[in-house]
């Protein structure tokens, strides 16, 4: 039997992001866990929904990974940054809690927020690197990142809450825009 340098990048790549949807999934079940008082955030909640997203978004890509003929030991370097880079992403945003702990999701988020939002950022530009990786080049795509770079980077550098309430708004328009563009073949 023989295993394609391609099989192995993907399955390394699916554990982590496995690691990271795990994290998100753990951290709503103690949101929705009736045993301890917890108030909910939205900010706090939109954005491990997006977070959570963007690991299935991931995960439909391991495709691409799969269809790469040759994969050099640099490149599987590249491939496996931007998968731990948004499981760091997502420890930041989602530190583990004791049970018993009833944390203010509010200040937690703005607490990490810059360190969150950078790392998002760096991720956009960890995905326009993959797109130049795998043969596709700067595509239309690359746009929406471009754009979502910038919107992090807004987010990094504020805390205010209406920058971040209407921050966040722009994240889903953004996201759920170019999933639709996408799956309609535009971008």
């Amino acid at each position: 039997m023989e295993i394609s340098s391609s099989l192995l990048v993907a399955v390394m790549f699916i554990i982590i992001l496995s690691m990271g949807i795990g994290h998100i999934l753990v951290s709503a079940a103690a949101m929705v866990d009736r045993r301890v008082a917890r108030r909910i955030d939205a900010l706090h909640v939109n954005w491990m929904l997006i977070l959570l997203l963007i690991y299935f978004n991931f995960f439909w890509h391991t495709l691409d990974l799969l269809a790469t003929e040759e994969w050099v030991f640099a490149s599987f370097l590249y491939i496996m940054a931007g998968a731990i880079l948004i499981y760091f992403a997502t420890c930041v945003l989602l530190p583990e809690m004791p049970a018993d702990e009833s944390p203010d999701l509010r200040a937690l988020y703005f607490d990490v927020s810059r360190q969150f939002f950078l790392m998002l950022a760096l991720l956009q530009v960890w995905i326009i690197g993959v797109d130049v990786l795998l043969g596709a080049g700067f595509t239309s795509g690359g746009i929406v990142n471009l754009a979502t770079l910038l919107l992090a980077l807004l987010l990094a550098s504020s805390q205010k809450v209406t920058v971040h309430a209407g921050g966040t708004v722009v994240a889903w328009v953004l996201f759920l825009g170019s999933t639709g563009l996408r799956s309609l073949g535009m971008i």
